[in-house]
């Protein structure tokens, strides 16, 4: 099991300003990744309501297992356990989960059920000492464009991350996480 901490600030961009990031960094088309993230709760809401974050995350050569856990604002634990093609088929369609510890902790009273899924298109690269993400995100018929950057500190973090929205005139948005999109945009459907 490997437990980081990560510090991370996101900001969405149009697809205008997506494209933008992409020729300025000379980014190939063919250097985006896919990847594939299944997000569970339980039916009142466990997860969402402590301000966690549970999925699994299918990439070409492996699967993860990741829960989510505010330390502080920008700052959260992350736990995560790789698991196998068949455990991530239990895990897909039946819902079943292999023995994982920091999932046990918390002796959930209702099953996990799986809230949405969201396929994600991703570049990232080294920058300025932390690592940039350029995402362009597929769920629920509709689509969102995401640049994100992880630092080791904080205050050095959100300043490099300003000053690089800043440089390229995008304003600041207040950007959710991939989850509370998906669940957003899913309510609004349902709504």
């Amino acid at each position: 099991m490997l437990i980081e901490k990560e510090i991370e600030f996101k900001n969405l961009l149009t697809k205008k300003e997506f494209e933008l990031f992409v020729s300025f960094f000379r980014i190939d088309e063919k250097d985006f990744r896919s990847q594939t993230n299944y997000y569970f709760d339980t039916q009142d809401n466990f997860f969402k309501d402590n301000g966690m974050g549970f999925r699994l995350r299918v990439l070409k050569d492996h699967n993860e297992l990741t829960l989510k856990q505010p330390i502080e604002k920008h700052v959260m634990e992350e736990n995560t356990v790789l698991v196998s093609d068949q455990e991530r088929d239990a895990i897909i369609n039946q819902t079943a989960f292999p023995s994982i510890p920091f999932l046990e902790q918390f002796n959930l009273d209702s099953p996990l059920i799986c809230i949405g899924s969201l396929q994600t298109n991703r570049i990232q690269l080294p920058f300025e000492n932390g690592t940039l993400f350029f995402d362009h995100s597929i769920y629920s018929q509709t689509e969102d464009f995401e640049v994100e950057y992880e630092s080791s500190d904080v205050k050095y973090g959100k300043k490099v991350f300003l000053d690089l929205l800043d440089s390229h005139n995008i304003p600041i948005r207040n950007t959710d996480k991939k989850i509370a999109r998906l669940v957003k945009y899913n309510n609004k459907l349902k709504g």
